[in-house]
């Protein structure tokens, strides 16, 4: 029985050509459970970007509900001014309504004369102009 005792450097089991050979091929333990080549600092600026995004959105809602309620409180605060100028307001006089002169007698139009009507039916083509009777 043999016992395989790993060293320092254990080299790859990849029995597959590789396409170029500068390519280091995958570990065998890579092939298997899969591995993250991720860089710290990369992980790290991802999670940073999604709080940064998340606080951002944070305060677009909080603007959007304060810009909100202060156009509520200018309609209100509109509201009670047009009230009270309403009350303020000093009635108008009356207007004067001049009559009308009375309408002058129509114009009685000529009367046209009735268009000839046109009978639905073509009229009869004589015979000689028949196409068998040429």
């Amino acid at each position: 029985m043999q016992i395989h005792v790993a060293g320092l450097f254990e080299p790859p089991y990849n029995p597959l050509p590789t396409a170029d050979p500068a390519i280091v091929p995958m570990r065998r333990p890579c092939m298997e459970r899969g591995c993250q080549y991720r860089n710290r600092a990369l992980v790290y600026g991802g999670w940073l970007l999604a709080v940064l995004d998340l606080l951002a959105n944070v305060a677009i809602v909080h603007d959007w509900v304060q810009v909100s309620r202060a156009q509520a409180a200018a309609i209100v605060e509109r509201d009670a001014l047009r009230a009270e100028l309403a009350v303020r307001q000093v009635p108008r006089p009356p207007v004067v309504a001049v009559p009308a002169p009375p309408p002058a007698e129509p114009v009685r139009a000529r009367p046209r004369p009735r268009p000839k009507s046109v009978p639905d039916v073509p009229p009869p083509v004589p015979e000689s102009e028949k196409w068998w009777n040429r």
